[in-house]
């Protein structure tokens, strides 16, 4: 041997009894032995490099070849394994190929006995024409058999089946493709109607789910409780939440909220029907109850006359001064709660001498995207001109305190609450547990202020002395109306502006509907 060999030889002997000396794991060895093995390929022959590892291994002796037999035998299963799995894998594939094969066969021999049969049905078609003899029953044949080719021409572009992406998987992928300009309220939705999916119908590969699949979930998600969703921290399945409102006889969710889980998750679906993932979009042409439940109308005069009287006792950060002019400016504005909890400073206008709430876009403070917003629709920007009963009431002086103060909003004491994040939040809840409390229906809500006014502006004729033009209303409430809106710079001259306020002083109600009581 070489002196080289020999030294390393040495060496790996020593450093073996040492490991063995101080009860250093096997494993370590092996490592070790790897290195010098490693050296002794570069520096030596590489049949020395083997009668090297040959040595050590027998230096090892007897009492680790169990050792090293384990490791192989550990190694040989694993393989054995993932051929065994190749083998299974492989017989599947094949045997697919062969059922295609063998349907492409039959299919094949149909097609030349018909394409036989089609050529002796045209010669027949060409004789009667030729001799002006009824064609009707060769045409008909001729037609069955185009449709029998239209049928073998499908089944020809059937492919082999193909694996798909887990349900679960594949939403994902579309809510990272989609999300961009999401907002967190939108996020939530998908992600709700995704987990009650496949809570509902298991977690599959995409491809796999059928209209059965919709259908059963559509029957379960219409037999939840009408309170579903609305606590967040509610961990209950489907099955719990069935069951509690079967138990309780509990009134069920509504057709509206099975319609909008369709809605998302139908939009998924789309996204894949593209891509030729699924074949079709299953949760397309599903019909719905949307009828609303509970009819919203307008606050007569006995749910008035119970709300200005009670005292606003829900304990709450907000005034009982915010309360009341919240209230007031929406009965005599018919503004809808959010536009009113937004109302900013610089939002307050003087055009033409009458005062006004300019209810338009927001762009966002620096680091708070939150106070970024947009009216409802283009209708929904608009100029509101403050009614005398507002003013009456006191509802510039509250202004000018908050300009005093340089605050941003005008009511100030409001906060950004709830899934959306609204500054509506909090109050409209306040406010819905106040009214409960005080025994008005569910008819009757915060939103009705704004049905009072509109059914009140409507019913006063219009032109005349006294009259109300249509369009006008619209433009004071923020509907479109059949005139369609046409923007803020419409209501800037005197005559619209003036018009407007002609809408707003004609608001009136009974003579008790004093909101300053409100504030006591």
């Amino acid at each position: 041997m070489h002196d080289e060999f020999k030294e390393v030889l040495n060496q790996s002997k020593c450093l073996t009894k040492d490991v063995a000396k101080n009860g250093v794991a096997i494993q370590q060895m092996i490592l070790e032995n790897d290195k010098i093995t490693k050296k002794l390929s570069i520096n030596l022959e590489e049949e020395l490099a083997q009668e090297c590892n040959d040595d050590l291994r027998d230096f090892i002796g007897e009492a680790y070849k169990p050792f090293f037999n384990n490791i192989i035998e550990y190694y040989e299963t694993k393989v054995l394994e993932v051929k065994t799995q190749y083998k299974t894998a492989n017989a599947r594939y094949l045997l697919c190929m062969v059922l295609q094969d063998k349907n492409f066969s039959e299919l094949m021999e149909l097609a030349t006995k018909t394409t036989r049969f089609l050529t002796n049905l045209l010669h027949k078609y060409k004789f009667a024409l030729d001799n002006q003899k009824d064609t009707s029953v060769l045409e008909k044949e001729m037609s069955e058999i185009l449709s029998l080719f239209n049928t073998m021409q499908s089944q020809l572009n059937n492919q082999a089946p193909v694996s798909s992406s887990l349900f679960s998987e594949a939403s994902e992928v579309f809510i990272t493709a989609s999300s961009t300009n999401w907002k967190d309220s939108v996020f939530r939705g998908y992600r709700n109607s995704i987990k009650r999916f496949i809570e509902c119908c298991g977690d599959k590969e995409i491809h796999l789910y059928t209209g059965l699949d919709v259908g059963n979930f559509k029957e379960l998600m219409e037999k939840l409780p009408a309170n579903y969703g609305r606590n967040p921290k509610d961990e209950r399945t489907v099955k719990q939440l069935i069951e509690d409102a079967n138990t309780n006889n509990l009134e069920r969710v509504s057709g509206k909220s099975v319609k909008n889980h369709f809605s998302r998750l139908s939009t998924i679906w789309s996204y894949y029907t593209q891509r030729d993932i699924v074949e079709k979009n299953i949760f397309s042409g599903w019909r719905f109850d949307s009828k609303q439940k509970t009819k919203r109308i307008s606050w007569s005069d006995e749910y008035l006359k119970i709300l200005i009287e009670a005292s606003f006792d829900i304990k709450s950060s907000t005034s009982k001064e915010t309360y009341g002019y919240i209230v007031g400016v929406a009965s005599y504005t018919g503004m809808r709660l959010e536009e009113i909890c937004r109302i900013r400073v610089e939002d307050i206008k003087c055009i033409h001498n009458v005062t006004c709430i300019n209810i338009c876009e927001h762009e966002p403070l620096d680091k708070k995207p939150e106070t970024a917003w947009n009216p409802k629709t283009e209708a929904g920007e608009r100029i509101v001109p403050i009614s005398q009963k507002l003013i009456d009431a006191g509802f510039l002086g509250y202004i000018k305190k908050a300009q005093d103060k340089k605050e941003y909003y005008i009511f100030s004491d409001l906060t950004f609450s709830g899934k959306d994040n609204k500054r509506s939040a909090l109050f409209q809840r306040n406010f819905s547990k106040h009214k409960t409390k005080l025994g008005i229906p569910e008819s009757t809500v915060f939103h009705s202020f704004r049905h009072n006014i509109s059914t009140q502006l409507r019913n006063i004729p219009e032109y005349g002395d006294s009259g109300l033009r249509e369009v006008w209303i619209d433009s004071f409430l923020g509907h479109e109306g059949n005139s369609k809106s046409v923007g803020n710079s419409v209501y800037l001259d005197a005559i619209n502006i003036q018009n407007l306020k002609k809408v707003a002083d004609t608001i009136k109600y009974s003579d008790f509907w004093d909101i300053r009581k409100l504030m006591k």
